[in-house]
């Protein structure tokens, strides 16, 4: 079983984990809408992944026109 990181930023969901074929996976969900998602085959670790994903919120945040 891979690395598994959940948690919530500025009230959105993030998800990253590592799967069996080493690829990261991620989505990000507010209010159970999916703002995006996908995978990388980058050698960051699941929480640096995570927390990079912040920017994405934060850039959802305050365009959300460009997520729809």
């Amino acid at each position: 079983k891979g690395d598994f990181i959940k948690g919530t930023y500025r009230g959105c969901e993030i998800e990253v984990w590592r799967d069996e074929c080493e690829f990261l996976t991620f989505a990000i969900f507010d209010d159970g809408y999916e703002v995006t998602s996908g995978f990388s085959d980058c050698s960051d670790t699941v929480r640096d992944f995570y927390n990079s994903m912040k920017s994405i919120v934060d850039d959802y945040r305050a365009n959300p026109q460009d997520y729809e």
